[in-house]
């Protein structure tokens, strides 16, 4: 089986995903600050692995086992239980005694999403995260759909096989980098729940002994383009080691520019920045401008001469991200707004119908 569908329509799911296939076309290919956060685009489907383009809000973590669907019914009638009641303001006007139940929490909203893909697929149990993209990430997030595939891309994982690439709006224009690419080495420490780099400043390894339980991480990173009208630059990263909020850390305690809308790690002053924003576009509240833009994994044919291919998949970006650069003057490669998927390096067009029309997947 193989869906590749991510120039042209795409798939929603969700308790809100409704509507005939035509509703589903074009318009549903980037997802935005305002897109529910159930409501899940799936890139590409073959025989083991489903890509997601994961909208902003959603945590990519599953709270029931994924092959227990009592479990997941329990923990979805729980989680709805527990949500608290808000009084709609409109109706409540009218003294009509009627009440909405708000969304209940995250973590029961990805249950869904997985709950839905396994219908719709007709799989024997919810598919499997092998890993994890942060609440306000977007972009491409893979799921497997047996434990062996798990196994396998756990693997790819461990081994960093698979390669990622991140796009991200920072706080800092052409001056604040002196240099258009470089790299970080710099381990990370964990420090009352927070993410710290281990010990100096900089972006090579500090000189003084890391605490114990710091972690090796490396990050390579490249400015695409810097704002005239803000200080602001888009720059894609290369994450050599996937640790938690990697990325996040290095921009803004190594490199001094915080990704744009993080308020857990940015404690500069945001203000001259946001003023300067705001006056040549509208800030969406509560949104980090980080998106996971490709994700590259080996995937084998069970036949033909060349059964291991290298397949890549290209998130498109989010709408708002993208009128964001455009307000500011940031120029996009086109292949990176529109998404795609590559073997072996090869773009695909959409109507080739994936790596090969006649490949069996394993």
């Amino acid at each position: 089986m193989f869906l590749w569908k991510v120039s042209g329509s795409m798939e929603s799911f969700g308790r809100a995903a409704a509507g005939s296939a035509a509703t589903t076309k074009r318009k549903l290919q980037t997802c935005t600050s305002t897109t529910p956060p159930h409501y899940c685009h799936v890139l590409y489907v073959d025989r083991g692995v489903i890509v997601l383009n994961k909208p902003p809000g959603l945590v990519s973590q599953a709270t029931a086992p994924s092959h227990d669907h009592d479990a997941l019914s329990t923990t979805r009638t729980q989680a709805r239980a527990a949500a608290p009641i808000v009084v709609d303001a409109a109706i409540s006007k009218k003294n009509v005694n009627r009440r909405q139940v708000a969304a209940p929490p995250q973590s029961a909203v990805f249950d869904d999403v997985l709950y839905e893909l396994r219908r719709r697929y007709e799989l024997s149990t919810n598919p499997y995260p092998v890993h994890r993209l942060d609440k306000g990430t977007t972009g491409a997030l893979i799921l497997a759909r047996s434990k062996v595939l798990a196994r396998e891309l756990s693997r790819q994982f461990r081994t960093r096989a698979i390669e990622k690439t991140y796009l991200a709006l920072v706080r800092g224009g052409s001056k604040t980098f002196p240099v258009k690419e470089g790299s970080i080495i710099r381990s990370l420490c964990f420090q009352d729940g927070r993410v710290r780099i281990a010990g100096g400043t900089g972006t090579q390894a500090a000189a003084e002994p890391e605490p114990a339980g710091s972690k090796f991480a490396k990050t390579e990173w490249e400015v695409l383009a810097s704002s005239d009208v803000a200080p602001v630059s888009l720059v894609r990263l290369y994450p050599h080691t996937g640790l938690k909020h990697q990325l996040r850390v290095h921009m803004a305690y190594v490199l001094k520019v915080p990704i744009l809308g993080d308020t857990l790690y940015d404690h500069h002053s945001v203000m001259p920045t946001q003023q300067q924003v705001l006056a040549s576009t509208v800030l969406p509240k509560n949104r980090l401008f980080l998106h996971s833009s490709s994700i590259s994994f080996w995937r084998y044919r069970r036949e033909g001469l060349h059964k291991r291919f290298r397949l890549t998949i290209v998130a498109p970006l989010p709408a708002d991200f993208v009128k964001l650069c455009r307000d500011l003057n940031l120029r996009v490669p086109e292949d990176v707004v529109q998404g795609g998927a590559l073997v072996d390096g090869e773009r695909l067009r959409e109507e080739e119908g994936g790596p090969s029309e006649h490949c069996d997947l394993a």
